[in-house]
């Protein structure tokens, strides 16, 4: 792992967010440690640090605790997936935010689901009198996993994922819904509690709004795309571009077909009330005809690296293939002259 952090071919969002990601676990790992030692009645699985780990019964007294729990992982499974779906996506988004964006982004949605799991948790576990609720400990990765799931649905919605040599084949716009459900039905019937359902809708709902409404940008006006290097600095004739109006990222478009008619009308009213309250700004035809190139623009980008993907694939392929034929003509020519 200090070999990955000090490598250059890593992008510079994935060494700050892995370094975050093993510099907290492994300090937790170590006071438990240290704390299990110096007595025996505790396990050493149950043992907490409540100073660096979401814990909603002692939040209150450490509110940092919001940031420093995404990426408190305490299990190897986690750690590891952590580990993985940073280094996987945030060295793709670097390519299109910025580093600097892709840390904020991690730092923003982590800590707001973060702080609400704990709020609805704590309400919950009042309700139903459930102490020992109070005492599980949450945050981790599960935090931003669905919200790079949402930037992926913005950023590569059309995208094929192939899995099994083409026995599984699935867009990327499908993820989001599709794992809400699936975590949702392993929360009511398996684990039979609220987690991970809440801090993965949470993170769903929260990395939609700041994507939709707040995330901005220094870009351009002339080339409609979100560039690394709009995303650090202004530049001549540039303009600052909020949010993603673009058709294709509504909210009703990570909901099956379906069920469109009738969500559409349900979030056009809710779109209608949060602009009412003030709480965001209303998209005028302008902006939503920008967005739209944008989105155009990337999806054309999208498509032109998948057919260089699969060409390569192709070309290699076919020199296989002609490796085989050679070596074949090779044997039988030896076998021949034998």
């Amino acid at each position: 792992m200090a070999a990955l952090l000090r490598s250059n071919s890593v992008p510079k969002s994935t060494k700050i967010l892995l370094g975050a990601l093993v510099s907290i676990s492994a300090l937790i790992l170590v006071l438990k440690y240290n704390a299990f030692k110096a007595q025996t009645q505790e396990s050493f699985h149950n043992m907490q640090v409540p100073y660096l780990q979401l814990i909603p019964r002692y939040t209150l007294f450490y509110p940092w605790v919001v940031l420093t729990a995404i990426f408190a992982e305490v299990s190897v499974v986690g750690f590891g997936a952590s580990g993985l779906v940073i280094f996987v996506a945030s060295g793709y988004i670097e390519k299109y935010w910025g580093w600097k964006e892709v840390v904020k982004f991690v730092l923003i949605v982590g800590s707001i689901t973060n702080f609400v799991t704990v709020l609805i948790t704590i309400v919950t576990n009042i309700v139903r009198g459930d102490v020992a609720g109070m005492n599980q400990a949450l945050g981790g990765g599960i935090s931003y996993y669905f919200g790079f799931l949402v930037v992926f649905k913005q950023l590569i919605p059309e995208h094929n994922i192939v899995l099994f040599q083409g026995l599984v084949n699935f867009r990327v716009k499908h993820l989001p819904f599709t794992l809400l459900v699936l975590v949702s039905l392993w929360s009511l019937l398996i684990s039979r509690s609220l987690y991970p359902a809440i801090p993965s809708i949470n993170s769903f709902i929260i990395s939609y709004s700041y994507l939709r409404f707040f995330q901005s940008f220094v870009t351009d006006p002339l080339l409609p795309i979100t560039s690394a290097s709009g995303a650090n600095g202004e530049t001549a004739g540039s303009s600052l571009i909020t949010g993603d109006a673009s058709d294709t990222f509504q909210l009703v478009e990570f909901f099956p077909s379906i069920t469109k008619p009738y969500l559409s009308v349900v979030f056009d009213k809710g779109y209608e009330l949060i602009v009412f309250l003030g709480i965001v700004t209303p998209f005028n035809d302008e902006t939503v005809e920008q967005s739209n190139l944008r989105a155009q623009k990337r999806q054309e980008q999208a498509n032109q690296a998948q057919k260089s993907v699969a060409n390569s694939v192709a070309e290699r392929r076919r020199q296989v293939a002609l490796q085989v034929i050679e070596d074949r003509i090779n044997k039988e020519a030896a076998t021949s002259s034998t």
